[in-house]
């Protein structure tokens, strides 16, 4: 189910982003580039926190000489659930909007981002007191109830990264970004990639 639904998100995003892309005009298709990136990320949700291999696909517009805008899909964490009952597993995944503000070097671009991303998480928690706060009553493990959620976070990003160049229209992207939202989520993610100017 939670794959499904992951599955659908990125498939509606990724028919947005052909749509826009067809819509464009030629000067505007000049100007945009698609990112494809992997790294690691460390996060925390209520009670849960996991650190897990992430990626992420972005596609972006320069429409000011030292500005993009980007729109893009992030899987945050993918952990399995243990069988002992020692891990309930965590699955994160974001739809994400920001700007990015450059400086430009002979070998590369320094730049910032500042966005918003609509994160989804799915876990389980412990209740003690055998009512669930958040999701519903899954099981129970002695005195204690498991509660399985699956919440959706609006979260703020501030990130910093270098795009160096290795070839035409080729960049090697480094980054590192946070994300904040309500419930105490938190994350941090690093990551390295591939940028590809389209024009």
């Amino acid at each position: 189910m939670i794959a499904g639904r992951r599955f659908m998100k990125l498939k509606s995003l990724l028919g947005g982003l052909l749509v826009l892309v067809s819509a464009q005009s030629a000067h505007a298709i000049e100007r945009m580039y698609g990112v494809i990136g992997a790294g690691y990320s460390d996060l925390e949700y209520r009670q849960a926190q996991d650190e897990a291999f992430s990626y992420k696909l972005v596609l972006g517009h320069q429409f000011h000489r030292q500005w993009y805008v980007e729109g893009g899909y992030y899987q945050l964490a993918d952990v399995d659930a243990q069988a002992d009952g020692s891990d309930f597993g965590l699955q994160s995944d974001a739809l994400y909007l920001g700007v990015l503000g450059k400086a430009s070097h002979p070998v590369g671009e320094l730049f910032y981002r500042l966005g918003v991303a609509n994160v989804s998480v799915q876990s389980a928690e412990l209740s003690g007191s055998g009512n669930c706060e958040v999701g519903a009553a899954v099981a129970t493990a002695g005195t204690q109830t498991i509660c399985a959620y699956d919440e959706s976070v609006a979260a703020g990003i501030i990130g910093l990264g270098f795009d160096y160049y290795v070839a035409t229209k080729t960049f090697i992207r480094l980054e590192a970004e946070y994300l904040r939202g309500k419930d105490g989520f938190d994350t941090s993610f690093i990551s390295l990639g591939v940028r590809y100017n389209f024009n």
